[in-house]
């Protein structure tokens, strides 16, 4: 059965880290009539203040996005705290901690509906855009209702694009990010026990800040090679991917998004029937990364974490066509 506009009164985009879903959310945010929340989930949101907002632009670091006529987080002026930093209702533990939720991601979802009540009060659609929302998408749809959007991109590209920022920063984020989900996995769970036949150690419980925790798994895992990079990598991509396929009402390649203007096309066409919202992917671009630069066989390394996680019970879509 069809949703009634009404039953879609917010829109989600679920992409992993580096999958154009910045692009994509920008363009809902260049709509009037939409109040847009960037990463809803990040670990910035915990100490956020007005000024934090201000300097945190797409012009402030190599991040490869789209112009933004705002800062990335000015939605969230409104719902800062008045005396303490960040966003109310935000949990640091919403960053890493949860990805792999155990509980109906209830807290996520009592914040969610926050954000989504200032939205309409400003008689506008909750846009929100996440970049570490996959495997809570199918709670977060069963809780929420709402028009859910998952991106999909290569993995290798996606992986690549990740690795692309190694050298510019002592912590490589984008990679220990997935390693860190793997390292705070449910151990019982096929996350947990895949992490566990990688060698991947527990996520550090000190210092409390998830930064501070990453650059404590940093020097753990340190030295840690391409391969070792892409097997974490890929475990929580094909969890994710497998996981937010049920909540999809619309899957958007990446690939061709930026490669067809009739997919493009289609597409608007398509999320503008189901939404009434009339967004425009006509600017999309997507780059492409170099796999013969790294030595990783990309094909093996899928084949491998693919036969672990089908052993440790996971329920994994089919592998894409060669």
């Amino acid at each position: 059965m069809s949703q009634s506009r009404s039953d879609r009164s917010a829109v989600y985009i679920h992409a992993g880290w580096r999958c154009a879903s910045t692009y994509v959310w920008s363009r809902f945010r260049a709509l009037s009539g939409t109040t847009c929340f960037y990463e809803p989930f990040a670990e910035r949101l915990a100490h956020l203040s007005a000024k934090r907002v201000a300097r945190d632009t797409a012009h402030g670091w190599p991040s490869r996005h789209p112009p933004l006529e705002q800062p990335y987080r000015d939605e969230y002026r409104p719902l800062l705290r008045p005396l303490l930093r960040g966003v109310r209702g935000y949990r640091e533990s919403f960053a890493l901690a949860r990805y792999f939720p155990t509980d109906g991601a209830r807290g996520e979802i009592a914040y969610l509906a926050r954000l989504r009540v200032h939205a309409e009060r400003r008689d506008s659609v909750a846009v929100f855009g996440f970049s570490r929302s996959l495997q809570r998408a199918a709670a977060l749809k069963t809780g929420l209702g709402g028009y859910h959007i998952v991106l999909r991109r290569s993995a290798a590209q996606q992986w690549l694009s990740c690795r692309s920022y190694r050298d510019a920063a002592d912590v490589p984020y984008f990679e220990l990010c997935h390693a860190a989900l793997l390292a705070q996995a449910p151990a019982g769970s096929p996350a947990g026990r895949l992490a566990a036949s990688l060698g991947l150690p527990r996520m550090p419980r000190w210092p409390r800040d998830v930064r501070g925790r990453l650059r404590a798994l940093h020097r753990t895992l340190s030295p840690w090679s391409d391969e070792q990079s892409y097997q974490a990598f890929l475990g929580v991509y094909l969890l994710g991917q497998g996981a937010a396929a049920t909540a999809a009402d619309v899957m958007i390649d990446v690939e061709r998004l930026g490669a067809s203007e009739p997919y493009r096309l289609a597409l608007s066409a398509r999320i503008g029937a189901d939404t009434g919202l009339p967004v425009d992917f006509s600017d999309a671009l997507t780059p492409r990364h170099e796999t013969a630069a790294v030595g990783v066989d990309f094909a093996a390394v899928e084949a491998d974490i693919r036969s672990r996680l089908a052993q440790f019970g996971a329920v994994l879509e089919p592998a894409a066509a060669p």
